[in-house]
């Protein structure tokens, strides 16, 4: 007789309306971590629990369930029997293989089990948990158990990712009740202590929440007069406030007030399918991966009524609910009061602050820049790829050379990547423009922002000489800031000897040939 075996891996989002799914029949129980349910007894009553819901669509003998602690190991939450077994499972480095759950399906098939169907339970890049099920009779987990399955398993992901994160050593998460509110406390009073300028304090705030609140991001953001404007405090540097354009965002891009009405709570499910959330912004400068999900936050007016908004966010979906949403906004009331000392400070160190400190220059990224442009033999392929290194240390979304192939008021713009000789492409006026007050050495360099877009122009100059410009530009919220000359005049300085060889090659006159060599004219 056949063997069924099935193993999902979670590369693709089921939408949360695939299947019918109600109130009075939930498909899977809610892990409630907030009322103590990390106990040993309350995890085996609700596996139970969630073992019987899922029979009512999905015939099974065995459930297993497996969660993996951010800390490393794996712990069994369920049925207790199967760890009298000593069944060896698998740990994710950070997800599961397909080789190492074929095994574990394979040991349980041995055992007696006909059909087996295993299921990672990924929170954001990370598997969290894994989900097994077995059948004494073949052919089973077809079809639509399959898809049942398989929503089963991405509606734990939420309850597992949270637990991972909150799994101690004890074997447990935090305490709840009143253990909960001393520990927020004296975390807040630890964070306030210790937080003697924005950063200092926003992380060391973050630190205290974690156990409370798991999130991978954490963002304190002040309101502006009305509403208009939001500065992120968090990201401050020092010196004067709202003079950073990069921390600015406009309402137009979010607007934290309609998103926060009507009891000053934000809760989204699923930041990156909602319209109101800036996509990209807050992890512009992040790896892949970073893209937040659930977003929670709480507004917050102090008594001199500065307005704060306090967001945590996660690279999972669905991680927050209404008490932790409440939670929050206790957490912001109790931080309103050390938010306007840390405002009041950054005013009167408006005149004594130094600027912000320019990034580091990637001169790892300039190496491989060079070489690039060393070995390179084709012009396209090589811009490509310094285009996707500058990427790497600059926030731009676009980027263009602009050349000068005579001694006018006109350029022509390369794109990386462009396949067409110079002398093809269209040239474009710059007198009167800030791209022309570079080019003739009345700027050493601009930088502007316009309706949220920011573009940066630095010269590209050989031998003292300016024969282009490096410019980069990017859309709103943009994250380009004045602190990016320096590492953009880097880069121009490195690729502008070799758009010089361009340059010329594109000014040459054709090459001389004698009559006798010509093609005769028909």
């Amino acid at each position: 007789m056949p063997i069924s075996r099935v193993m999902y891996f979670p590369d693709a989002d089921i939408p949360g309306d695939a299947f019918p799914h109600t109130a009075s029949e939930p498909l899977v129980p809610i892990l409630r971590l907030d009322r103590g349910a990390a106990d040993a007894d309350s995890l085996a009553t609700w596996h139970q629990a969630l073992s019987n819901a899922l029979a009512a669509d999905v015939s099974h003998d065995l459930l297993g369930l497996w969660l993996y602690p951010l800390t490393g190991g794996v712990v069994l939450l369920g049925p207790e029997a199967l760890a009298q077994d000593d069944l060896s499972v698998p740990l994710p480095s950070p997800q599961l293989r397909m080789s190492e759950l074929a095994i574990l399906e394979e040991i349980v098939r041995d055992a007696g089990y006909r059909s087996t169907a295993s299921f990672p339970i990924r929170f954001g890049r990370r598997d969290v948990g894994l989900l097994l099920v077995a059948s004494l009779h073949p052919g089973r987990y077809r079809g639509m158990d399959l898809m049942v399955l398989r929503l089963a398993a991405q509606r734990l992901t939420p309850s597992l990712g949270r637990l991972a994160r909150q799994w101690n050593a004890t074997g447990g998460a935090p305490g709840h009740g009143p253990e909960r509110i001393a520990t927020l406390l004296d975390g807040v009073a630890q964070a306030s202590a210790a937080g003697s300028t924005p950063q200092r304090f926003v992380a060391a705030l973050s630190q205290a929440l974690e156990p409370l609140i798991p999130h991978d991001r954490v963002e304190l953001i002040l309101s502006g007069p009305g509403g208009g404007r939001y500065y992120r405090l968090g990201e401050h540097l020092g010196g004067v406030l709202w003079t950073d354009p990069s921390l600015v965002l406009d309402s137009t891009s979010l607007d934290l007030a309609s998103l926060a009405e009507p009891q000053g709570r934000v809760l989204l499910g699923d930041a990156g399918r909602d319209a109101r959330w800036p996509r990209g912004y807050f992890t512009a400068v992040d790896p892949a991966g970073a893209e937040l999900r659930a977003v929670v936050g709480a507004r917050a007016t102090g008594p001199t009524g500065l307005t704060t908004y306090l967001l945590l966010g996660s690279v999972g979906p669905d991680l927050y609910d209404e008490a932790d949403a409440e939670l929050l906004g206790r957490v912001a009331a109790l931080i309103t009061s050390h938010t306007a000392l840390l405002v009041e400070q950054a005013a009167r160190e408006r005149h004594e602050s130094p600027a912000p400190s320019p990034p580091p220059l990637p001169l790892a990224q300039l190496l491989e820049i060079s070489e690039v442009l060393a070995l390179g033999t084709e012009p396209h392929d090589a811009t490509c790829r310094v285009a996707e290194l500058a990427g790497r240390f600059l926030p731009f979304d676009q980027l263009h050379f602009a050349l000068r192939l005579s001694e006018g008021d006109r350029v022509v713009l390369l794109d990386p990547g462009e396949r067409r000789p110079l002398p093809d492409l269209a040239s474009v006026p710059v007198a009167g423009t800030g791209l022309g007050q570079v080019l003739q050495g009345e700027l050493p360099h601009l930088f502007a922002l316009a309706q949220g877009e920011a573009r940066l122009i630095v010269p590209l100059r050989v031998a003292g000489r300016v024969h282009g410009a490096l410019v980069l530009s990017a859309a709103p919220p943009a994250v380009l800031n004045r602190a990016h000359v320096e590492p953009a005049q880097r880069l121009a300085d490195v690729i502008a000897p070799h758009l010089e060889l361009l340059r010329r090659a594109a000014m040459l006159p054709p090459p001389f040939r004698p009559g006798w060599k010509r093609q005769p004219k028909l």
